[in-house]
């Protein structure tokens, strides 16, 4: 039998406004999280089983298993014996699977050396064609060659709170190594990004934008986000799951699907585009709209509990720094049941963080960016059982440092931070990191 996804029910703008003003209008007061229940989350007992947002029939549940195996299954070169309906990998190509880099839907992994990357991180490249696709491919199948190399080198940025406490963060410089076409040209541009979480990304999915033109008309001029063209990546460059997850397939793995009939073989790789393929598409339909829907149904991983008078002073830190003006602690969203509302601490907006956090040409050149609020919901699950890699290509490895990046836009709230005494500043951290 084919197993379908199942399409989600549109749901209705007009109450999903009612219910977000509702909840801004409950919380605006002391930037408390609204009384209003929110859907989504679920306990992670085991993080390789992660479980779904809610419950699922029969068949939606088997559709969701099968992308949950079609995730963690690697891909093999077209031609390997016994391959199945998984052959077709690269032949240029990031990571085998999906799973290597988001590891069954959490966030990146942090990398295994202080002094190196992470195996969840990609380098696109902006302005590279025709010598190189969207990704610098660092691996190949037998017989082709890989397209380079990435290294990174680090430079120490030392600061202090007002307290006198001193920080020390690690700033990167990448650098691109063995390219076989040689250099693309000074002004492309390197994006460097790691995996970020799926966590919730079905309802992310359905929050309806006006519900974000709402959002943005109260913010502040100066903190003001934009209206982004997707929903998904770190730069909101993706119009939806299925989107984002083709052009995974095709620009990280090199494998096609029904939206993408090519992969990141540019023009002037002529052994690449004439390698031999898994099919055409080499993605069934099937096992996309499996690996979709597993996304779609995928829950948040439940907070932490803290006291409750931690609880609230936390909520009130954050909120009085001015961290609460992007990262909304409410949003409307649309379930099989009708409205509800999520936790996910994001605007979905794009925002400016400043000349730090920018992405660079190959010439060193700081590019104007615009990042799309990470939601923060699933920092509880990240932080339990692992070393972090925060921020759009990891360069974080805790909340504290995380913060000390933010500029620009949040410039403001990273100067509330500094200002903090230590004991407010750890009771803002540990808050944050029960989300």
């Amino acid at each position: 039998m084919r197993l379908r996804q199942l399409p989600c029910p549109r749901p209705d703008p007009a109450a999903l406004i009612l219910a977000l003003l509702a909840a801004l209008a409950a919380g605006k007061a002391a930037g408390e999280p609204p009384a209003a229940p929110v859907i989504g989350r679920a306990e992670f007992v085991d993080r390789r089983d992660p479980p779904a947002r809610r419950v699922l029939g029969a068949a939606p549940r088997q559709t969701f298993d099968l992308g949950l195996l079609v995730f963690n299954t690697p891909w093999v070169a077209a031609g390997t014996p016994n391959a199945g309906r998984r052959d077709g990998l690269g032949p240029l190509f990031v990571s085998a699977s999906c799973d290597a880099c988001h590891n069954n839907g959490a966030r990146g992994r942090a990398p295994a050396r202080a002094d190196g990357l992470s195996n969840s991180f990609v380098m696109q490249l902006e302005g590279a064609a025709p010598i190189y696709g969207a990704v610098l491919n660092p691996a190949a199948v037998p017989d082709h060659n890989a397209e380079g190399q990435i290294e990174v080198s680090w430079t120490a940025l030392q600061g202090q709170y007002a307290d006198g406490t001193r920080w020390t963060l690690r700033q990167p410089q990448y650098a691109l190594r063995k390219l076989i076409y040689g250099p693309p040209p000074p002004d492309a541009v390197l994006r460097p990004r790691i995996a970020p979480p799926l966590f919730g990304a079905g309802l992310l999915e359905s929050v309806p934008r006006k519900a974000l033109r709402d959002i943005r008309r109260h913010q502040a001029a100066s903190m003001r986000g934009e209206l982004p063209a997707g929903s998904f990546g770190w730069q909101a460059e993706a119009r939806d799951i299925e989107d984002q997850t083709t052009r995974a397939f095709a620009r990280e793995i090199g494998v096609t699907s029904r939206l993408r009939l090519a992969d990141d073989c540019s023009p002037t790789q002529v052994a690449c585009r004439n390698a031999p393929n898994g099919g055409t598409p080499e993605v069934s339909d099937e096992f996309l709209d499996a690996v979709v829907t597993f996304q779609r149904e995928l829950a948040v991983p439940a907070r932490s509990t803290l006291p409750p008078g931690e609880e609230a002073a936390g909520s009130r830190l954050f909120a009085d720094t001015g961290c609460a003006a992007c990262h909304v602690s409410r949003l409307p969203a649309g379930t099989a049941s009708g409205p509800g509302m999520i936790d996910p601490y994001t605007d979905l907006l794009l925002h400016d963080l400043g000349p730090l956090l920018a992405d660079r040409t190959q010439s060193g050149r700081s590019v104007a960016s615009r990042w799309r609020t990470a939601p923060l919901w699933g920092l509880a699950h990240a932080l339990k059982n692992e070393a972090v890699a925060l921020l759009h290509d990891g360069r974080a490895a805790s909340l504290e440092e995380a913060i000390l990046w933010h500029g620009g836009q949040a410039e403001a709230a990273r100067r509330a931070f500094l200002a903090m005494p230590a004991e407010q500043r750890q009771l803002l951290l540990q808050w944050m990191g029960s989300l």
